[in-house]
C-alpha cells in the first residue's frame, strides 16, 4: 500500500511540475565574481498566468561552482538584490528592487503561441526591453560601496545602455 501512495505522490509532483513554469527575465552581474542574481516568474503554463502571491523572486547562480548551481537570496543579501515590492495591474507587473527603488520595472506577460514575458526598464529616458545589470562595486569595511551600475537592454531592436553613478 506504501508503495503504491508513494508511485501516485510521485506522479501528482510530477504533474504538477509540468503545470507550472519558470521563466527568468533578467539577471544582474557584479565585479566580485562570475555569480549572477536572476530574477523569475512563476507562472500556470496553460494560462500563462503568475502563480502566488509573489510570484517574482530572486535567486543566485552561483557559476563559480558550476552552470547549474543555484541557491536563493540570503537574508543580508536581499538588501542589496531583494524585491521591495510587485503589483499587477492587468498584464504588467511593477517591481521594484530594493537597492534600485528609482527604477520601475515592468514586466508585461501574455499568451501567444506560447507564454511570453518582456521586462521593461527606463534606459537613457526611453521604456527599452531589460536584459541584464552590471554593479561594479569595491568592498568596503562593514559592505561594498558600489560605484556604478551599468544598465543593459534593446530598443526597436538595437542595443543599448546607461551608466548610472553612485
Amino acid at each position: 500500500m506504501k508503495a503504491v501512495f508513494s508511485l501516485f505522490a510521485a506522479a501528482g509532483i510530477v504533474f504538477s511540475l509540468q503545470a507550472e513554469g519558470q521563466k527568468d527575465f533578467f539577471f544582474i552581474q557584479r565585479n566580485k565574481n562570475k555569480n549572477e542574481v536572476h530574477y523569475a516568474l512563476r507562472f500556470d503554463k496553460k494560462t500563462c498566468e503568475p502563480k502566488g502571491r509573489n510570484p517574482i523572486f530572486g535567486y543566485w547562480r552561483n557559476l563559480e561552482i558550476g552552470p547549474h548551481a543555484y541557491e536563493p537570496i540570503g537574508r543580508f543579501e536581499s538588501l542589496a538584490y531583494g524585491i521591495s515590492s510587485q503589483e499587477r495591474n492587468g498584464k504588467n507587473y511593477f517591481i521594484r528592487l530594493r537597492a534600485f527603488p528609482e527604477r520601475l520595472i515592468r514586466l508585461h506577460f501574455e499568451k501567444g503561441a506560447k507564454c511570453q514575458f518582456t521586462p521593461y526598464l527606463s534606459i537613457n529616458g526611453k521604456e527599452s526591453i531589460l536584459t541584464h545589470i552590471y554593479v561594479f562595486a569595491k568592498e568596503g569595511l562593514v559592505k561594498p560601496t558600489v560605484l556604478y551600475v551599468d544598465i543593459f537592454g534593446k530598443l526597436n531592436g538595437a542595443q543599448v545602455s546607461e551608466r548610472v553613478l553612485r
